[in-house]
């Protein structure tokens, strides 16, 4: 019976398949360098076998590829716990400069406690999901913040998100209170929309802007079944003039910031 790949190493059996056909090497002959048996460098290249960041780095070696299994091998080592419909969208997070990012109705997924995360994917996923997913979900949004290490973030929310009581008024403190505290760090920026703002554009949904360091901007546009990636350079643009719109009818960060702490009393 054959093994079925395992998706995150696909990817990684394909750059040594290349980087092994470009220098001439045979399955056998890599084997042979790196001191492993012919049917594993084979289990690596059809992504049904894990290597170790030590197959990595004599990969490397045997390969004269200056590190480049090491490092793809420590980018998907990093992101392996991430469901797959979210790795691509995960590894972009992980790369960008800033994020901008609007929400109208939920507090954004990278300011979520997990008591607040975990009411968001058992009420807004297929109610077949058992816990062991549900919590496997909620692990892999509440732990994207902290590989975002230089990342500056912006945020824009409406006034509804925070009002609105999503699991239990407990779980909506503890996210609130956790919010609170995220905002201590220089690098996070949230602005709410109050509910009577007149001159708020009109939005349908949440979207979201990233800066890569190739200086490249991405919109990813919310729908009900996941997310449209957005590079076309006029519709990102219209995105980021729609959001620079929002911030001018938002309260300051210190306002909101007071605004979210008179939320949380009132549902204490």
């Amino acid at each position: 019976m054959s093994e079925s790949p395992r998706t995150p190493w696909l990817r990684w059996g394909a750059e040594l398949r290349r980087h092994r056909n470009a220098s001439g090497m045979t399955q056998q002959s890599l084997a042979s360098a790196i001191n492993v048996s012919s049917a594993l460098i084979s289990g690596f290249e059809r992504g049904t076998r894990i290597p170790k960041r030590a197959h990595a780095a004599d990969g490397d070696l045997a390969l004269s590829t200056t590190g480049e299994l090491e490092r793809l091998w420590l980018e998907i080592n990093d992101t392996r716990e991430i469901p797959d419909e979210w790795r691509s969208f995960a590894v972009l997070e992980r790369q960008a400069s800033e994020i901008r990012e609007y929400q109208t109705a939920l507090i954004p997924g990278l300011l979520q406690s997990p008591a607040y995360a975990r009411a968001v994917m058992r009420q807004g996923r297929d109610q077949q999901d058992t816990d062991e997913q549900i919590d496997h979900l909620t692990q892999a949004r509440t732990s994207r913040l902290a590989h975002l290490h230089n990342t500056r973030l912006s945020f824009v929310l409406e006034e509804t998100a925070l009002r609105r009581v999503l699991g239990s008024k407990e779980a909506m403190v503890e996210c609130l209170t956790h919010v609170l505290a995220l905002l201590e760090d220089r690098r996070i920026r949230l602005s709410v929309i109050p509910d009577d703002a007149p001159l708020r554009p009109v939005v349908s949904a949440p979207f979201r802007i990233m800066n890569l360091p190739d200086g490249r901007l991405i919109g990813h546009a919310e729908h009900m079944f996941g997310e449209n990636v957005v590079s076309d350079p006029h519709q990102v643009n219209f995105m980021v003039a729609i959001f620079g719109d929002m911030q001018a009818e938002s309260l300051s960060p210190s306002v909101s910031k007071t605004v979210i702490e008179q939320i949380r009393r009132s549902l204490q």
